[in-house]
């Protein structure tokens, strides 16, 4: 997607040509605390990619840890706390895949 400029190639890229950029297995953080300011776009390409056996380290995920796991992307996750907050609770999927022993957790408080 890049094309040549005056001052060198351009560094703009798609967001599903970024997210191809991440290979299974790697770890991955991401910005955002609970359900604010969290790259929601670039968490679901990755989840429609299909990605598998990511790690993902975040002191307070929320939204992109879910669907992570609801997608079957995580193998871990190393994290602090992890809510939708008061209003909408626990994150599902994230706990269904903790208590089925398909996503391993390491909890930093």
């Amino acid at each position: 997607m890049s094309s040549p400029r005056a001052d060198g190639p351009s560094k703009l890229t798609s967001l599903a040509d970024a997210c191809r950029l991440i290979p299974d297995g790697a770890s991955v953080t991401f910005g955002g605390v609970l359900l604010n300011r969290a790259p929601a776009a670039f968490v679901r390409e990755l989840a429609r990619q299909r990605r598998r056996g990511l790690r993902l380290v975040k002191p307070s995920p929320a939204y992109d840890l879910d669907l992570l796991s609801a997608a079957g992307c995580l193998a871990e996750a190393a994290i602090g706390i992890t809510t939708f907050e008061a209003r909408f609770g626990q994150s599902r999927h994230f706990r269904r895949q903790v208590e089925r022993g398909t996503l391993k957790v390491r909890e930093h408080s």
